[in-house]
């Protein structure tokens, strides 16, 4: 059993506070103890505190603590008072014990669960209603945005300039090239041919022995705390408890390591001559008229055409500035239009390539910036 600490307790009649646990009424106005909580004096409920945090709790002498009763007072059920374990009737009424069930702690539960009954039920708080202001100006500066970067400005202070064209045949020749590596392509034939080191691969040899330190978490000895019970009967009792308090302990533990030796990898290496087309030169063909052609090619020996690539241009005029634009077009609208066209040009907002458009805006062919 833990040591006894004295509890005080506030008279609920006259409100003289720090009474004495070991005394049954109010020294000020007389009135027995009744529904009284008693607590400690300096400390918090609940409260643990450390061995060197002890100096002000007010024990009560060991030689007195003997002849404490251990047990919680009883609660009188005429007079509301509380009587120590020890006495068959009421100190202040005379009522007999028999008459009366509960004692201290029983006291504060039903006082509890009154409380508890009379407390009327939390009402929700009403919810406020949420501004639509917010969410309709997020929404009308998207709305503007979205119109903004889509709408375009369309003009027809424009005029086609010139037209052109460009195209373009690729010269391929098969050629014999003399290349070397470790995989043979398909079609290579092979030159010369060696094995060489490409690497080298682990062996395992043995394991040896390696001693490694470690660590680990033991107990080096064990703290007292205390925390403090109420008796409910004017007095606490300390409780003891311990918790253990740890140190590192290091230690060597022999383990064992792999030990290698590096073997060499050997591969054959590969000389090898191999044909191959490659691109000599490019026949060319332009013209800046609709009259467009590929250009003649004349192959030599173990020549063939390679890709075909060509090329519409347009050259555009703004008639304002005389400020002179050149654009690729694709081939079909590119027939369509001659030098000395006026064409309405709608530019886009976004930054993206104009088009040409009719006078409305609407989307007649497209033009691709000269890259």
């Amino acid at each position: 059993m833990g040591r006894i600490v004295m509890a005080y307790w506030d008279c609920p009649s006259c409100g003289t506070q720090g009474i004495r646990g070991d005394q049954a009424s109010c020294p000020n106005c007389g009135r027995a103890r009744g529904e009284v909580k008693f607590y400690m004096k300096g400390h918090t409920e609940g409260a643990t505190l450390e061995e060197d945090q002890r100096g002000s709790v007010e024990y009560v002498d060991e030689e007195k603590a003997k002849y404490i009763n251990r047990s919680p007072d009883w609660y009188c059920s005429f007079c509301h008072s509380l009587n120590s374990d020890n006495a068959e009737t009421c100190q202040s009424c005379g009522a007999s014990r028999a008459s009366s069930e509960a004692n201290y702690f029983q006291m504060h539960e039903a006082q509890a669960a009154r409380e508890e009954a009379r407390r009327e039920p939390e009402q929700p708080a009403p919810k406020k209603k949420r501004s639509m202001m917010p969410i309709l100006l997020i929404i009308a500066v998207v709305v503007g945005l979205i119109w903004y970067l889509n709408t375009n400005q369309t003009k027809g202070d424009y005029q086609i300039s010139s037209i052109s064209w460009d195209r373009a045949i690729a010269i391929e020749q098969n050629v014999k090239e003399h290349e070397a590596g470790w995989n043979l392509p398909s079609g290579a034939k092979v030159t010369s041919q060696e094995r060489r080191q490409n690497g080298t691969t682990p062996v395992l040899d043995y394991y040896r022995d390696v001693e490694v330190q470690r660590s680990r978490q033991v107990v080096d000895h064990y703290e007292t705390y205390y925390t403090y019970q109420d008796m409910g009967n004017g007095f606490y009792e300390e409780v003891p408890h311990e918790r253990p308090v740890y140190t590192t302990e290091y230690y060597t533990e022999t383990v064992k390591e792999p030990v290698y030796h590096y073997e060499p990898v050997y591969q054959t290496w590969y000389e090898y001559d191999i044909w191959r087309w490659k691109t000599v030169r490019t026949a060319t063909a332009s013209g800046e008229n609709h009259e467009t052609a590929w250009p003649a090619v004349e192959l030599g020996e173990n020549e063939r055409e390679g890709a075909h690539s060509e090329a519409y241009r347009v050259t555009i005029k703004d008639l304002n500035d005389n400020r002179l634009t050149v654009y690729r077009v694709k081939e079909a609208d590119w027939r369509n239009l001659n030098p000395g066209d006026n064409v309405y040009i709608t530019t886009r907002r976004t930054g993206a390539d104009p088009y040409i458009s009719n006078e409305k805006g609407e989307k007649l062919m497209d033009l691709y910036a000269d890259r």
